[in-house]
């Protein structure tokens, strides 16, 4: 590897050090989540997903996870596992939670003969033939660069915040935005600017101090989640237009 090169840290070892935790913890806040809530992990796992995806990284058999929670384990209803497993735990958010980490585990325990034969129906090689590469030399995309290019996407068309975050919770886009930046922070990536925006966010659009935009920005929009996250993009816009070179 050279010096030039980093290396990125797989979504799935994320998760086990998430699931670790809740087990030997009997309460949260746990490692990365603060406490459980799915909607909140589940924007999470996508964001941590695009920064894997920003860095260009090769996953190899871990791309087969979703597909096999669905397809061998009938895990994955239409709904998405968040909705389904709070629906079977009576809303119990830290139950829902550990039964999808425990696919997590199970996954990770099966032997190489066994990813082998998992289907594939997407393009290229399967999984199970690709050699696994978490090294990365170039820069990914900001935080910030990345909320104003779904910003630019989504526009003004209502439900189109869905192509990037699935359902339209102001805590699966704060899951986004965690995700992607502990991927980037975990992969010795740099990205200063997201930081200074929130102390922005504070000093010039008077969020207090010590709470975070989701249940502000809910209030300010009278209980909508989508213009609550149109909200915070245009406050992303706002300060990138004032501080382009930050």
């Amino acid at each position: 590897m050279s010096s030039q090169e980093k290396i990125a840290v797989p979504l799935l070892d994320v998760l086990m050090t998430l699931r670790e935790d809740m087990t030997a913890r009997g309460r949260g806040p746990y490692q990365y989540i603060g406490m459980p809530d799915v909607e909140h992990v589940t924007g999470f796992i996508v964001g941590y997903s695009e920064g894997l995806d920003n860095l260009e990284v090769e996953v190899g058999t871990d791309a087969l996870f979703r597909d096999w929670l669905r397809d061998v384990k009938k895990a994955l209803p239409g709904q998405g596992w968040a909705a389904a497993y709070l629906a079977e735990f009576q809303g119990d958010q830290e139950r829902a939670l550990r039964k999808y980490l425990d696919f997590v585990a199970e996954f990770r325990a099966l032997p190489p003969q066994s990813l082998a034969t998992l289907r594939w129906l997407y393009q290229g090689p399967h999984p199970a033939l690709r050699t696994p590469s978490w090294t990365f030399s170039r820069p990914p995309p900001t935080t910030l660069d990345v909320l104003l290019n779904i910003r630019q996407e989504v526009g003004t068309v209502p439900g189109r915040l869905g192509m990037f975050i699935g359902t339209i919770d102001v805590r699966r886009m704060a899951g986004f935005v965690d995700g992607y930046r502990l991927c980037l922070a975990l992969a010795g990536a740099r990205d200063e600017e997201y930081p200074r925006f929130e102390r922005w966010l504070h000093e010039e659009k008077s969020l207090p101090a010590g709470q975070e935009w989701p249940r502000l920005f809910l209030q300010a929009c009278q209980g909508d989640d989508e213009q609550a996250i149109h909200r915070l993009l245009g406050f992303a816009a706002e300060f990138r237009s004032a501080r382009p070179h930050s």
